[in-house]
């Protein structure tokens, strides 16, 4: 596939891409000279709210939710959030994970969780529907991505419109994408956690990013990308 998507981006008119770090490594693994266009995964704000107001949160819990939501590939670092989630037992005694997706890291992952006796700690919920996936961010205190590896990441995205705080690992695209999120060392489940912590322990700073990334998110809405879109298209015309 790397190599059909190589001899295509030689071919094309215009190479148009979801991100600068996505351009950067059209350019490192192509040989690509002149730098991509930059047109960003997009959001429909309208239908999204629109199921998050139909699909609120059940009744409180009473517990902390940090959820994931994300196939289970090893670039995403799920073990790294059951690591953290280990780590802060004692920091967050009503610490909930809830976590969403399914993939070949399943198994093991279940495994890791099951090692770090977390059976108290981590809800599996596999795939689920997207009203199911609304109720589940609005359930959520603070949404965490751990991966390493990510063109873009549209589920930042469905995060800072259900208006909530994010922690999540300084790589890929990541910082691009979510600026004023809570952002992490890579590859380090004590950062993870320290960034968690940190969420946990001030409702303030869980506001203020909340706030903040309900404004950053307009920048994706729909109809805004499909002009830019278009105007990549007609450029290259």
């Amino acid at each position: 596939q790397a190599r059909c998507e190589r001899l295509h981006v030689h071919r094309a008119a215009r190479v148009l891409v979801t991100s600068r770090y996505s351009g950067e490594c059209a350019q490192r693994f192509y040989g690509l000279e002149q730098f991509p266009t930059v047109v960003p995964e997009l959001i429909d704000l309208a239908a999204w709210r629109s199921r998050l107001a139909a699909f609120p949160a059940p009744a409180d819990s009473g517990r902390f939710t940090v959820l994931y939501v994300g196939r289970f590939y090893r670039r995403k670092r799920v073990g790294l959030l059951l690591e953290a989630a280990a780590e802060l037992r004692d920091a967050v005694p009503n610490l909930e994970i809830r976590i969403v997706g399914n993939g070949p890291c399943d198994a093991a992952w279940r495994a890791q969780a099951g090692h770090l006796k977390l059976e108290n700690t981590v809800t599996w919920l596999a795939d689920i529907s997207r009203n199911d996936l609304a109720a589940e961010y609005n359930r959520a205190h603070i949404f965490c991505l751990p991966s390493v590896q990510e063109g873009f990441g549209i589920v930042l995205l469905e995060a800072m419109a259900a208006g909530k705080p994010i922690v999540a690992a300084r790589a890929a695209a990541i910082p691009e994408v979510a600026p004023h999120a809570t952002l992490v060392e890579p590859e380090s489940a004590q950062s993870l956690a320290a960034g968690i912590l940190a969420l946990y322990e001030s409702p303030e700073a869980r506001a203020a990013q909340s706030a903040r990334g309900l404004a950053w998110v307009e920048h994706f809405d729909a109809p805004l990308v499909a002009r830019l879109f278009v105007d990549a298209v007609r450029g290259a015309t």
